[in-house]
């Protein structure tokens, strides 16, 4: 019976899971968690690296003997650059700085955002990776020119464990870098933009095992024989893998974070006027599998908003105060524009961005701090049913469920307005599911499950899901 690690790395938190297989079930153990945040360093908004990559050694310490092999997933986009000598430039940008937006501008500028699109089929933004490179050549070329590998958040830690340089194709994905049609690079992009495709490690598939820690940068883990596997690096991707859309083409999946991420499964990507128009994204899951979806801002303002209420009141409202509060409101619907940048950004008051869209677009503004997490979820739940029409518009599908996972998916509240305003039933969790996945791709990996088909049929065994009806309107 092999054990393995599951390094599970969120905008905010991080985790390490244990999962195993015995007496036919799944099991899983949590075996570390962290909060982490974005700090402000070297005149950038940055990860806190070390502070990552030290849990990271340390749980593997922890767990190293009873471990076969590793895994790690994380969000999309961010990169680091590793020198000539083997060692960072510097700790990795986060998506959130803001002159990833001049990168942006200066990048669409050069070549439009539409072309853009069909040349890759990933949704516009600021945030993706294109953007971030061009921001560093242009504002910031000493740190650019010291850079012979760039490497995806996933691909980094894989580094570190393993000493080999490899990039795993979710993760890659989400870079705008990518040809999402053909799966490999876009030649057209990087030579626009002045990027060499050697700067880029080659591409290997989810569940390639890609070095081990034997092998690897740190000195502390030399002494193990723990085995470092390419999972699907992108977090959302480990996730999808675990909801009934990879079981039924027909089902939407729904991964409710910080971001939220709608869509379903395609045969191919689609890369058309339509899609780029109605802002969606195409990008790899598990078995190269395209799933075509939307990035929303998912919870990120609903958090801020409440830490926010917290700081000023000095006391943060628990969330049964919140559901509570919100169910219990019968005023008027207000709704905002949650994708408006000021929503998103780190610096500005939650409320007096509120404030400011209502006023602007003739709205009354809530007669109290909790009516404002009224404002939010209906906004939410708005956009997700925008969402759900510019799907099913562009994919010429009509879709008969959704799948919930995430933060989200804990909210009876968030999945009983998702399943009345879409009108379709909602299924919530597994709440781990990214971890799962990640799991169930290294047990794959190592041989002790024969198939990914019977990995879900055994991960489904033990799963905790709530089905939710529409109500009749």
């Amino acid at each position: 019976m092999k054990k393995v690690l599951a390094i599970d790395m969120g905008a905010t938190s991080i985790r390490g899971i244990l999962g195993y297989i015995e007496d036919g079930f799944l099991v899983t153990r949590e075996v570390m968690r962290m909060s982490h945040e974005i700090v402000y360093k070297q005149g950038r908004m940055r990860w806190q690296w070390e502070k990552l990559l030290n849990k990271v050694v340390e749980t593997i310490l922890q767990t190293g003997e009873e471990i076969s092999s590793v895994g790690i997933d994380t969000w999309g986009v961010d990169v680091g650059l590793i020198g000539r000598d083997g060692c960072m430039v510097a700790d990795p940008v986060a998506y959130r700085d803001p002159d990833n937006v001049k990168g942006y501008k200066l990048a669409v500028e050069r070549m439009g955002a539409e072309d853009i699109f069909l040349k890759t089929g990933n949704q516009v933004m600021p945030i993706n990776t294109l953007f971030q490179l061009v921001a560093l050549k242009e504002l910031y070329g000493e740190e650019w020119e010291k850079a012979e590998t760039i490497l995806l958040m996933p691909d980094l830690f894989n580094y570190m464990l393993t000493g080999n340089r490899t990039a795993e194709e979710t993760i890659l994905s989400t870079t705008q870098l990518f040809d999402l049609k053909e799966k490999t690079f876009s030649r057209e992009i990087l030579q626009r933009f002045g990027i060499k495709e050697g700067m880029f490690p080659p591409v290997v598939k989810a569940g390639t095992v890609v070095g081990n820690t034997a092998g690897g940068r740190i000195e502390a883990l030399k002494g193990l024989d723990v085995d470092v596997i390419a999972v699907c690096g992108h977090d959302t991707a480990s996730a999808v893998l675990l909801t009934d859309t990879f079981r039924n083409s027909d089902c939407l999946f729904l991964s409710c974070g910080t971001w939220s991420l709608l869509g379903g499964l395609t045969d191919q990507a689609v890369l058309d006027v339509k899609a780029f128009e109605k802002s969606l994204t195409n990008e790899l899951g598990y078995d190269s599998r395209n799933m075509l979806f939307k990035n929303i801002t998912g919870l990120y303002l609903l958090e801020k908003f409440r830490r926010q209420m917290g700081e000023r009141l000095g006391a943060v409202p628990d969330f049964d105060e919140i559901t509570d509060y919100v169910r219990r409101d019968r005023s008027a619907s207000v709704i905002i524009d949650i994708e408006e940048p000021d929503f998103g950004e780190e610096d500005t008051d939650a409320k007096e961005a509120i404030d400011a869209y209502l006023r602007r677009t003739g709205q009354p503004l809530p007669k109290e701090d909790m009516g404002y997490f009224k404002v939010i979820y209906e906004s939410l739940v708005q956009k997700y049913a925008e969402t759900v029409e510019a799907i099913q518009a562009v994919s010429g599908k009509a879709y008969n469920a959704l799948h919930m996972i995430g933060g989200g998916a804990k909210s009876p509240l968030l999945c009983q307005m998702i399943a009345d305003t879409i009108s379709l039933p909602v299924t919530a969790g597994p709440f781990e599911a990214t971890a799962l996945g990640n799991i169930l791709i290294q047990l794959v990996a190592l041989g002790e499950l024969d198939s990914m088909e019977s990995g879900l049929r055994l991960a489904w065994k033990s799963a905790h899901v709530i089905k939710y009806n529409a109500n009749k309107k």
